[in-house]
Order: structure tokens, then sequence, then C-alpha cells
């Protein structure tokens, strides 16, 4: 009796699953065993043969007249380059939520280190708050693009402070090492 009730209950968890599974949204779906189409695919800079993509320009001169309004609803919203560029251009404040050794080996020029994952960031984020930066000004945070969901907790944790205007550069800085935009190297300011 008692191994029919395990069997039992492990197939009812896997129905669960599997239900859950394809209920979710296309981001938090996993991916069933053996459909990995990229997995031996890697990102973050371009292939050989392939000519490098000219730097877009990001002057203050040149960047498009879009707003990018408070959200108090939301912790993030999730942007596009384009969207990234205008606001680098604009000089918004850019976040990296990587660990600081990753940080030092190349970032956003001008970007802040955040690390989402060492032990001081609670203190970090009370100091930034503490600093009387305006909750309303557009922030853009990354880390290191695809599935990673530093650039998330760290909006979270900042929404939990009163910014309520944070923008998540889901391709992160992969993305934009191989785009050639501004980089810089170095320990955090």
């Amino acid at each position: 009796m008692t191994f029919q009730r395990l069997v039992f209950l492990f197939l009812l968890a896997a129905a669960c699953a599997a239900a859950s599974n394809l209920l979710a949204s296309r981001d938090r779906k996993l991916a069933w065993v053996g459909k990995y189409p990229n997995a031996l695919t890697v990102s973050g800079s371009p292939a050989p043969a392939e000519p490098a993509p000219s730097p877009a320009p990001v002057a203050a001169d040149v960047v498009s007249d879009k707003v990018f309004p408070p959200h108090p609803d939301k912790a993030d919203v999730e942007i596009p380059l384009a969207d990234v560029d205008t606001l680098y251009g604009r000089k918004a404040l850019f976040l990296d939520a990587r660990r600081s050794k990753v940080f030092e080996e190349g970032h956003v020029a001008g970007a802040r280190s955040f690390p989402v994952w060492e032990s001081d960031i609670d203190a970090r984020v009370k100091a930034f708050f503490e600093e009387g930066q305006d909750p309303n000004q557009p922030i853009v945070i990354y880390c290191s693009g695809g599935n990673c969901e530093d650039s998330h907790m760290l909006a979270q944790k900042l929404y939990m402070v009163g910014f309520d205007n944070v923008y998540v550069y889901k391709d992160g800085f992969p993305d934009w090492e191989k785009r050639r935009r501004p980089v810089e190297k170095g320990a955090p300011r």
C-alpha cells in the first residue's frame, strides 16, 4: 500500500509539473529533455569571419525623443538596445548587477557596480538611496544577458526602496560589448 501511494504521489507531482510548464509564459517555460537548439551556441562575441558592426551613435544630440515615464506598478521594464542607446545618450544612470570581479574585467562606460550576489548588496542599495538620487530618474540595469536574472533581482531591491523608473537591458553586457558600445575596465568607483 505504501509503495502504491509513493508511485501515485510521484506521478501526480510529475503531472502537476508538466501542466505548470505548459501554462508558463515563454520566458519561464522549461525546455524538455533534448530540446536545446542553442546549447552549443556561444554568445557574446561575433564569429571571426563576421565583420565587426560599427558603433551606433550615442551622443545626446542624436538620441530619440522617446519618453521613459516611471512605472510604479512594477519593479522594472525590459528594453531593447535602441532604448538603451537613447538612455545612455541622455546620461542615464547605468548599474551593473554582475559580480565585482566580472565588472572589473569590463563594463558599460560610466556604470556603477551593484553585484547582487555579494554580501553587501543591501548596504549598497541603502547607501544609493541615501545619496538622494531622484527615484523617478531612469535607471538602466544590466547583467550577463540571456537567462541571467541578476538585473531583475537588483531592480526589485531598488523598487522596494522607492525607485520606480528602472529598466532592464535584457541582452546585457555581452550584447553591449558585441555591438562595440563604450566599455571601461577597472575596479568600481
